[in-house]
């Protein structure tokens, strides 16, 4: 590759099983190689902490910078950062911590949900991964949606308890929140591995969701699992959907919506698959929006 041939450069954390984000950002790098626009990792290892002390002490604390070996996705070094690099940021990340020319930010979810910082860059380019990122005053273009699909091959339904029992519950991003279900027999899943479970959604019957935008809520419904998610921003199931649009098959949008999950369960797979063509699709049109948007040959 020459050296002025336009790359990009995804500013991410190291690859973590249990952080969406995590995995995103790596699957997007994996995709763009696999399509043929070359794209790097540069190594976040501070995560989203703004402040000089603090990413000076993160300097100490610094491991080894991990990828997943199924993916193609090779590190970059600093002299990759020249001008005809278009550097990914995601909204966790404050300010331009590259000194990039060319950046896209890319929403995973609402700015400031997690750290409860917001600086971007006004020359910005602004993606989002779905409908439920957009906030009120971001001037983005409705066709600037970048979604990619990861799912966990553990998540499927060989060897299914025949007998399912009792429940299972996460929180995740919804941490803090009552729980209201029966607990009787119900096993928190949060923090634990994609096989462990992945093994707890094939045993018991029924998975409640907190957390009302995580894709767990599909993993469970892959494994034959009743999937509820518990309503809190919504007042219908419509209208969750209409900003979460994955959602619309085998999961209930609270307990009286459990009919509609168990009839749409047999659907999720085969959405699943025609998600990951669209999911392609998507960032072969960022690729060349993106390149056109920043005068990159």
């Amino acid at each position: 590759m020459k050296e002025n041939t336009p790359r990009f450069i995804i500013y991410a954390p190291p690859y973590n099983e249990d952080s969406g984000g995590s995995i995103v950002l790596h699957k997007l790098c994996h995709v763009l190689n696999d399509i043929g626009y070359p794209a790097y990792l540069y190594p976040n290892q501070h995560g989203t902490k703004s402040t000089r002390l603090k990413q000076f002490r993160s300097l100490f604390r610094k491991k080894p910078y991990t990828t997943f070996p199924a993916y193609n996705t090779p590190v970059a070094t600093r002299s990759m950062l020249n001008k005809d690099a278009i550097v990914i940021y995601p909204e966790t990340d404050y300010g331009n911590p590259l000194g990039a020319h060319n950046v896209v930010r890319w929403l995973l979810h609402k700015p400031g949900f997690h750290t409860g910082e917001v600086k971007f860059g006004e020359n910005e380019l602004i993606y989002v991964f779905d409908d439920y990122c957009v906030e009120p005053g971001y001037n983005i273009d409705p066709n600037n949606k970048l979604f990619v699909l990861s799912v966990n091959p553990a998540y499927h339904q060989e060897g299914v308890s025949t007998t399912r029992e009792g429940s299972c519950y996460m929180l995740r991003k919804a941490k803090g929140t009552p729980l209201v279900h029966d607990q009787t027999h119900s096993i928190p899943v949060d923090g634990l591995s994609h096989a462990e479970t992945a093994e707890i959604f094939r045993k018991t019957k029924y998975f409640y969701c907190y957390d009302e935008f995580t894709l767990y809520s599909q993993f469970a419904a892959l494994c034959g699992c009743i999937s509820v998610v518990i309503p809190k921003a919504f007042p219908t199931r419509d209208a969750w959907v209409e900003k979460h649009p994955i959602s619309r098959f085998g999961i209930a949008y609270g307990t009286d919506d459990i009919a509609h999950a168990v009839a749409t369960q047999d659907k999720v797979a085969e959405y699943f698959n025609n998600l990951e063509t669209e999911s392609r699709e998507t960032v072969l049109r960022f690729a060349q929006n993106s390149r056109s948007h920043f005068n990159l040959k």
